[in-house]
């Protein structure tokens, strides 16, 4: 596998900045210490996913915090996506979340299977529309 080429700070800035600071995926802030720039389309491999290039454009680089960078590795979104809304079942496999669940230590919610640019950018869409009219 060829060695990847590093992303420049200005580059990271503007990844920074795309959603003014947060997690791409779960929308926590983040400083540029740590944040971590993801490949939205992975690059693993190479792979060129649903016709879209797998590389280091701005439109394919992602903020993203170490765990949701970490969990996400070389997954394509989708397949992200259904992971993290699997974690429910997962979790409630051993016995302790059960228990914990009875003594109302724990309440489990359901995730809308959104991530945070989806949400931000379904808010700029109803928004734009709103100033249009």
């Amino acid at each position: 596998m060829a060695k990847r080429k590093p992303i420049s700070k200005s580059m990271r800035q503007r990844v920074f900045d795309k959603f003014n600071g947060h997690c791409a995926y779960c929308g926590c802030e983040l400083t540029l210490k740590t944040m971590q720039v993801d490949h939205l389309y992975p690059v693993y491999r190479s792979v060129d996913w649903d016709s879209k290039k797998a590389d280091n454009s701005f439109e394919n680089l992602m903020p993203a915090c170490r765990q949701c960078n970490f969990y996400k590795g070389s997954m394509t979104l989708e397949w992200f996506r259904l992971q993290l809304k699997s974690l429910i079942n997962r979790v409630r496999l051993p016995y302790v979340f059960r228990l914990a669940e009875k003594y109302k230590m724990v309440e489990e919610k359901q995730w809308d299977g959104k991530f945070y640019f989806e949400r931000i950018k379904q808010w700029q869409d109803e928004n734009n529309k709103k100033t249009d009219m």
